[in-house]
């Protein structure tokens, strides 16, 4: 049963954005982290949010409290929306934060409807005429940037802080060239691309002199993934084809660092006396 001493629990852990308990007294954990990690960052996400999990049930345990416990990160997100709709929010922690995870589990339930109906459309009559400009008109394009407002604290939190700048100047490329205009704009983006081209450029010019080797494969990387995806026949330019163009970037690791070697010192020297002369000693 919930009371006051689970609640001062709560307050000492800032990264429980809020919990919600079940008419069974089983409590459900949000936390801070995103709902829907990327693939790459899965091993890092996967250790913080057992880190956390894990402070805050033993602390739970120490006041008391003796019944189960969910973490809402790792389930799907059809569960999460079940729970949120149908338990009791006990404590909230964060209002803002809570908002834009639950908002991003809106937005990929939807995503699922509309794939699913989609998919059951397709499979009942032949495939319509497909506009090409794939769901990118005026309405396409204002509602991705709402997407990418949402998005900012994922954006703000990329470590390191060189690699976020790479990331949110690609971001400015993609919306100043090949999303400005969804016609033409993809195939000038794919032209524009290269060693030479102005992203592999602006991306350079962040990245210090000293780091330029280990970063070179990144921006090369980042600009080959981004000509693929570019490079897509116009029907398939749809709302998820221009997220993912923003997510190509994100989802490129930073380069390990080299670690230094430290200068090799040159091998002592041992001379033995000679046989004779220690036997005179």
């Amino acid at each position: 049963m919930w009371d006051e001493r689970l609640a001062e629990v709560c307050r000492r852990h800032p990264d429980l954005v809020a919990v919600y308990e079940s008419s069974r007294g089983r409590l459900g954990l949000l936390l801070r982290q995103t709902l829907v990690p990327l693939s790459a960052e899965q091993m890092t996400w996967l250790a913080q949010t057992r880190g956390v999990a894990r402070d805050v049930v033993q602390d739970l345990r120490t006041a008391g409290f003796q019944r189960g416990t969910v973490v809402l990160q790792w389930l799907p997100v059809a569960d999460v929306a079940r729970i949120v709709a149908r338990w009791v929010r006990r404590w909230d922690g964060d209002a803002a934060r809570r908002s834009q995870l639950l908002a991003v589990v809106e937005r990929r339930l939807a995503d699922q409807r509309f794939l699913a109906a989609r998919a059951e459309r397709m499979t009942a009559a032949p495939a319509p005429a497909v506009d090409v400009r794939g769901g990118l008109d005026e309405a396409g394009l204002d509602a991705l940037k709402a997407w990418y407002e949402t998005m900012a604290p994922c954006w703000l939190a990329i470590q390191p802080a060189l690699r976020r700048r790479l990331v949110l100047q690609t971001h400015v490329w993609l919306a100043d060239l090949a999303l400005a205009d969804p016609v033409d704009g993809p195939g000038q983006a794919v032209r524009d691309l290269g060693s030479r081209g102005s992203l592999a450029r602006a991306l350079e010019r962040l990245v210090p002199r000293r780091e330029a080797a280990a970063w070179r494969r990144w921006i090369d990387h980042v600009c080959a993934d981004l000509a693929r995806t570019l490079g897509r026949p116009p029907q398939l330019r749809t709302q998820a084809w221009a997220r993912w163009l923003f997510f190509i970037p994100y989802s490129v690791p930073a380069p390990r660092r080299m670690p230094r070697r430290s200068p090799r010192l040159p091998a002592a020297t041992w001379t033995a006396k000679p046989w004779r002369e220690k036997m005179n000693v």
